[in-house]
């Protein structure tokens, strides 16, 4: 019993600061989730700190994405300072012991994961608060559908001094942001970025990055591309993933809202992509949840499911093949039918009609791969050229610049700028063989 009132039932997941129960508010009468810090962190001052900061962080936040916060106390217990939590309960289970069973997700039930989440992450950057460690273990799916997302114990506040020491990495390896992985700070950007590769998950049944140890998979997060998502995922998905995980924070969609309405955005134009059929309103093919759900406690990742797997090169080139041809027939079957020289086939009196403009956007296109943009580009009607620049802060590959952008004419000629590698410094003088001469001489 927790303070006179908290009865401690059944345990349910571990996590690095503590242990989840279920249990029982004997005041008030009813199931709650009770979140103990772990003894050993109880004499640290500043474990303690950032406990109580997932309490004031998450009680700031009312919404029925979020797992809701009831109480926090700290306790003496033999002479040692106990500290809980007290939650909702969600009646259901962690988005990663539903991909343990499951392996992968379809595209509808994705995306509405992504939409729930992405709404709660839109109401926790509208207020300032960054999450930092968004993951399947942090995203709790209730048996009627509702998805929340908890454990907001090492976010941060822009409006707060953070806890973390300067240059600490906070968050896990397999969805952490490139930027973070780099020693930078978080930023909204970087929830999106990991709500990005959650998705990847549920889309491919692997992680983006695998590796013997955090360091190796940081390191992927930063230098690495992942491989295509699978050829059968509609391409307004993909499209919405692919740029939740640019590895360029500019180039992601900003923050929570931005992503939430890309998602409302393919379900609405996505028949094929959405849990209901298409309405007017973004909000018709996912309903919101009515009423708030009885809510769960995070739990832990699996630990014996391996997220990745080794793809042989030939294998990987083919998926980009099929990814760049799945890429054109998207952007040839999204382009708006001309009114005149393309519809002159069929109807003579559309003859003298101009062609529908075609929309360019730069800031859907940047942080792509320079295939799949040429492809889509051109299946549009566009004319593409395309410029390399020698860059070392974006993947090589990845479109860096678009000129022009806007409304443009089909037979447009579009630029697309593109990153390299910078070329190797050349070999200091002096190094080689020595002449009679005494100067450097290389060899032939």
């Amino acid at each position: 019993m927790l303070g006179n009132r908290y009865e401690l039932l059944l345990p349910l997941a571990s996590g690095a600061m503590g242990r989840v129960w279920r249990a029982r508010d004997t005041l008030l009468e009813r199931p709650v989730a009770v979140k103990v810090l772990r003894e050993e962190l109880t004499g640290d001052s500043t474990f303690r700190a950032r406990f109580r900061a997932e309490a004031q962080h998450t009680a700031a936040l009312h919404h029925p994405n979020i797992a809701s916060v009831f109480d926090y106390g700290e306790i003496e217990v033999d002479g040692e300072c106990l500290a809980y939590l007290v939650m909702e309960l969600v009646e259901g289970e962690a988005l990663s012991a539903l991909l343990e069973r499951e392996g992968r997700l379809d595209p509808a039930r994705t995306l509405d994961v992504l939409r729930q989440t992405s709404a709660a992450l839109a109401a926790a950057h509208a207020i300032g608060l960054v999450h930092r460690d968004v993951k399947p273990g942090n995203v709790l799916v209730g048996n009627d559908g509702t998805v929340k997302i908890a454990d907001f114990g090492i976010a941060w506040s822009a409006s707060s001094v953070p806890l973390t020491g300067t240059g600490q990495v906070v968050g896990t390896a397999h969805y952490l942001s490139p930027e973070q992985a780099d020693g930078a700070k978080a930023s909204p950007a970087s929830d999106v970025y990991a709500l990005g590769t959650v998705a990847y998950e549920c889309l491919t049944g692997r992680r983006p990055f695998d590796g013997e140890n955090a360091v190796q998979i940081a390191l992927k997060q930063i230098r690495e591309q992942p491989a295509p998502l699978p050829a059968d995922i509609p391409a307004g998905i993909r499209a919405v993933v692919e740029r939740a995980m640019a590895k360029d924070p500019a180039a992601r969609y900003p923050d929570g809202a931005a992503l939430r309405a890309a998602v409302d955005a393919v379900a609405t134009t996505s028949p094929t992509a959405a849990v209901a059929p298409s309405a007017p309103a973004p909000t018709a093919s996912f309903p919101a949840p009515t009423g708030v759900l009885p809510v769960a406690a995070s739990a832990p990742e699996p630990t014996g499911r391996r997220a990745g797997v080794r793809v042989l090169a030939g294998v990987a080139a083919a998926f980009v093949v099929i990814a760049v041809v799945v890429a054109a027939l998207a952007g040839l079957g999204d382009a708006k039918p001309a009114s005149g020289a393309d519809a002159t086939s069929s109807s003579s009196s559309h003859s003298s009609s101009t062609p529908a403009p075609v929309d360019v956007v730069a800031a859907d296109l940047v942080g792509r791969p320079l295939d799949q943009v040429q492809a889509e580009l051109a299946g549009k009607g566009l004319e593409v050229q395309t410029t390399p620049v020698e860059t070392g802060r974006t993947a090589a590959g990845l479109v860096t610049a678009v000129s022009p952008e806007g409304a443009l004419a089909p037979g447009t000629v579009v630029t697309l700028s593109y990153a390299v590698a910078p070329a190797p410094a050349p070999a200091p003088a002096g190094k080689g063989h020595a002449d009679g001469h005494g100067k450097g001489k290389k060899d032939d």
